[in-house]
Formats: structure tokens, C-alpha cells, sequence
């Protein structure tokens, strides 16, 4: 047993997810290579441990917690394994950065399919919670770009997955949170780009039903990206009033300062604001504005100024447009020192005006509005516990106060329950109040049950497990298992029907992600207009 091991069984360390309103005592290793991994498996079996994953904590509640149990910190596993920029192919260790993986690929022309809100945060992490995007409507979640992965399971063997080689675990994996294995290795197609920039146009909604026409008018075939802000605290005739960014890559040869704009001085992110303010005392000028009525003011501030900026199209950098969450550093100190939760949920195309509707309304009747909201536009995919839907998400902060947090708590249940009876789902990497029981309704028990019957297989000793886990399904992991095993049987009894799987990428899936699993996953790229089509 190495020193550090020694160490993390008798040491506890402090660990909390990014929205700092989650905290755990963890016992943490830091694996350099795969064998690492595979001892800290026979770690956890001779002391009765669990074992979970740590990306770089930009989790913002307890998904990368686990509480007085083994934590593997991936950090010190970040190195880039191999790169071929004529395919475009990389192969990385768990712990790279998205902000490592551009600025080292960039030079050669290539992008990421899709980033996160933060360049911050890990490979490994970005494709266990199944991360998305401003452009998850045209291309898909990060799954979609991974090719292979290696991991090393519970029983201490490493396997080298694609979708051909065995298409359950590998749909089951993606979005899996760690909870089937552990990620030593991620191979990746990054996305050839003929510029450092990519057309930008902003433009204003006075309501939701604007909203909601605008992100219609942005489809997939004259747009790459789409993304809206929204205003939480104006009702009547202004609820839901916000801001959209559409945004689409530049074809080759358009633009013409390509060669420069992919020089990594032009992609960086500014470190003053109005030349002369650093950015690293902007959290600090806006913490008098940390309360309701404060952020009143600074939503309408912006909203106003937003009116007479800049409405044509124009070109940004990637990073620039991508990662807003960088542009104030510690912008979440705001909230100290109780911290923020974050809840996103996504709903079907037709329930989504309604229900996002009566979110908003329901926050301004309990004084507790979100002070920052985000819409996004998405489409099916075929992992297994996906969090997306052919429909919108609306993503809410919301400030947790010793105050607030019963009443919170409670306004977030109720958000869920409109949510599952709308037929949406929830992202669970940024949860902190989600029940399994809304969970369990909105997957459905056919998914649940084959997820957690394949665990079991894999993890009979539910070595695999963290806070998340334990809060949300608790012991439901059992009975699911149970479940998708005797349904399994049912399958293959003779004489059952079955459905055929339509390839061999989703032979192992479920049913009902069978469809989905044949949808192509990088549409071709169509010409864009410099502005919007007409309503």
C-alpha cells in the first residue's frame, strides 16, 4: 500500500460541488496511471469503501461527493495520449481540461464538437455526466463525439469500449456518472474548423412567446448554435423577456482573418472590463447587488443595455462565445457564503411554453426568482440516462440563504413534478434536490432497470457509488435491477416479440432508444443567412 493510500484511510479532505451549497469529508487518491485505478479497487474492497470520481469540482452539487468514502481525484491523469490532426482523432486521460484539449488542438484547426459553459471543466467528467452544449439541437451531446473509451471496472479489468464493440455499455457508460466503471481513457473526434471565429447575432425578445419564436427561427440548418437569457423578474406583459445568440461557423475560405483569429492571444478571454477594471474584482463590486432586489436592478441593467448594443452579425472567437462562465473569475462568490443551486430541466417541444411559463410565475409568487436563467434548445439521444428530450432547457440559479432553503427546496419539488408530468427529464450533474422518485417517473423503469441490472453485473458489491448516488436512488438500485432483469428473461423467452435493433451501434440498447440511437449524429452543415429569416 503506497503512502498516499496510508494517508487518504485515515485522512479525510473537505471536498464541495461548485455551487458551494454541497460538502462532503472524502478520502482522496490521486491516480497517475490505470493501475492506480485498479489498486484503488482492491483498496476499497479490503477496507468496505466506495469508490467515486473527481473531474476538476465543476459539479455544482453533490455529483462528485462521496461522502467518508475513497474519491479519485484526476488531476495528476491529464496527460494527452495521442493526436492526429489529419483526422482529427484524439486520445486523452480523464483529467485533460476542455480549456487544455483547444488551446493545444486549436493551432491545427480543430474545435471542440462541444464544450461546457467553463473550459474548466474534464474529459472524463464532460462524458460521464453526457455534457452538452449551446448546440446540442444540431449536435448532440459530447457522447455523440466519443469514439472509444477505456475503462476499468469493478472486478479490476480494463476494457476498451466502442459503440461496435458492445453498444450497451458504451450508452450506458456516457452519462453513467462513473457509476459503471471508472474512465482511464477517452478517444474523441474534434470538429475541423476553418476559422478562430465563428458569425455571432444577438437579438432582444420583449416576452416568451418571443422567445420561444426566435429559437424556432434559429434551426439547425442555418445555425450551429443557439442560447437564450432570460429576465426572471418582470411578469405581465414581460415575463420571460430575454436575449438570444445564435451562432454558426465560418466555411472555409469566408473569412479572412482565419490564419491569426486561430492564434491562442485572440481566443483568450480579456482580463479587464472597460479596459481599465480588472474582471477579478467584478464579483467583489457586484456583491452589495447579492439580494433580490439587487438583482432586480442588475437583470434590468442588462436587459437596457442589451437594447442598444450591437444587433448585427459579427464574429467572436470560439472561447469568447462559448465560455461566459470564465469571463468573471469566482463570479460565484456572489453567494457566499451559502452558496447557489442550480435547477435545469428539459421538456418536450409542446409542453415547454407552458410549463417554463408557470416556473417563472411561480418563482416572482414566492420571491424567488432566479437570478440568472438559461434556455437552450436540444434533441433526443441514445444514452441511456440521458437527460435530453427533443424539446428546450431552462436551467435556474438560485441563491440558498439559511432562510430560503426549506422554501427552496420545496419550490424545486414542485418544479419536478410539473416537469415528470410533462414528460421532461433533469440533468443530473448539476442537481442538488431532485428526488429518485422523480427520477425513476421521468426515465421510466424499462431504462432504470436495464441500467441498474447492468451495474449489478458489473458491480455486484456497489463498490460504485457516491452521494449523488445514494441520494437520489438510495436502495430503488436493487429493486431497478430486479426489474430490468426479469425483463430481460421476458425478452428472451421463445416466442416473445422483440423489436430488431436497426444497426449494430444500438443492439444492446432498450427499445425505446433504439430510434433515437439511428439518428445521424452530425448533420451536414448548411449555408446561413447573415440574419434571421422572416416570421
Amino acid at each position: 500500500m503506497s503512502d498516499g493510500t496510508e494517508r487518504a484511510l485515515v485522512e479525510l479532505e473537505g471536498r464541495q460541488g461548485w455551487g458551494m451549497s454541497s460538502q462532503a469529508l472524502c478520502r482522496v487518491l490521486y491516480p497517475k496511471h490505470p493501475d492506480d485505478v485498479v489498486e484503488a479497487f482492491k483498496t476499497a474492497e479490503q477496507h468496505g469503501l466506495s469508490i467515486h470520481c473527481w473531474g476538476n469540482g465543476r459539479s455544482y452539487g453533490d455529483a462528485a461527493l462521496n461522502e467518508g468514502n475513497l474519491l479519485l481525484d484526476f488531476s495528476r491523469m491529464n496527460r494527452i495520449i495521442d493526436w492526429d490532426k489529419d483526422s482529427g482523432i484524439v486520445k486523452a486521460q480523464p483529467g485533460v481540461t476542455l480549456n487544455r484539449l483547444w488551446e493545444t488542438l486549436l493551432a491545427d484547426g480543430y474545435w471542440l464538437p462541444v464544450v461546457t459553459g467553463t473550459q474548466y471543466t474534464t474529459l472524463g467528467g464532460v462524458v460521464a455526466v453526457n455534457a452538452h452544449g449551446k448546440n446540442n439541437f444540431k449536435y448532440g451531446p459530447f457522447g455523440d463525439h466519443v469514439l472509444a473509451f477505456e475503462m476499468v471496472t469493478a472486478d479490476g479489468q480494463l476494457r476498451e469500449v466502442t459503440r461496435e464493440s458492445d453498444p450497451e455499455l458504451f450508452h450506458a457508460a456516457i452519462g453513467g456518472f462513473g457509476w459503471l466503471g471508472v474512465f482511464v481513457s477517452i478517444t474523441l473526434q474534434m470538429k475541423k474548423v476553418h476559422s478562430g471565429r465563428i458569425k455571432v447575432l444577438p437579438f432582444l425578445e420583449e416576452d416568451l412567446e418571443g422567445m420561444f419564436r426566435g429559437f424556432e427561427r434559429c434551426n439547425a440548418e442555418d445555425w450551429d448554435y443557439v442560447v437564450g437569457w432570460i429576465d426572471a423578474f418582470p411578469g405581465g406583459r414581460a415575463l420571460g423577456r430575454g436575449q438570444i445568440h445564435a451562432a454558426r461557423y465560418y466555411a472555409e475560405g469566408e473569412d479572412p482573418e482565419a490564419v491569426p483569429s486561430l492564434a491562442l492571444d485572440r481566443q483568450h478571454l480579456p482580463s479587464r472590463f472597460f479596459v481599465v477594471i480588472p474582471k477579478a474584482w467584478l464579483w467583489w463590486l457586484a456583491k452589495p447587488f447579492a439580494h433580490r432586489w439587487g438583482m432586480r436592478l442588475v437583470n434590468l441593467a442588462r436587459f437596457l443595455s442589451m437594447k442598444i448594443g450591437d444587433h448585427d452579425v459579427h464574429p467572436q472567437e470560439h472561447a469568447r462565445f462559448n465560455f461566459l462562465l470564465d469571463y468573471v473569475p469566482n463570479w460565484k462568490w456572489i453567494y457566499k457564503p451559502t452558496g447557489l443551486i442550480q435547477f435545469q430541466f428539459f421538456l418536450p417541444k409542446d409542453e415547454a411554453r407552458r410549463v417554463i411559463r408557470r416556473a417563472l410565475e411561480m418563482g416572482q409568487e414566492r420571491a424567488l426568482e432566479s437570478w440568472l436563467v438559461v434556455m437552450k434548445r436540444h434533441r433526443a439521444d441514445p444514452f441511456w440516462l440521458s437527460h435530453a428530450v427533443d424539446g428546450y432547457s431552462f436551467a435556474m440559479d438560485f441563491q440558498v440563504t439559511d432562510k430560503n432553503r426549506q422554501a427552496l427546496w420545496d419550490l424545486t419539488q414542485e418544479y419536478a413534478e410539473m416537469v415528470v408530468k410533462a414528460g421532461g427529464r433533469f440533468y443530473l450533474a448539476k442537481d442538488s434536490t431532485v428526488s429518485g422518485a422523480h427520477v425513476r417517473r421521468s426515465l421510466g423503469d424499462s431504462v432504470l432497470g436495464r441500467f441498474f441490472a447492468l451495474k449489478r453485473r458489473l458491480d455486484p458489491n456497489s463498490t460504485l457509488m457516491g452521494s449523488q448516488l445514494r441520494r437520489v436512488f438510495g436502495g430503488l438500485g436493487e429493486e431497478l435491477a430486479d426489474l430490468g432483469d426479469a425483463a430481460a428473461k421476458l425478452e428472451d423467452t421463445p416466442g416473445e416479440p422483440t423489436v430488431p435493433a436497426q444497426t449494430s451501434e444500438v443492439a444492446g440498447l432498450p427499445t425505446e432508444l433504439r430510434e433515437a440511437a439511428a439518428a445521424p449524429t452530425s448533420p451536414t452543415l448548411a449555408p446561413a443567412e447573415e440574419a434571421l429569416p422572416p416570421e
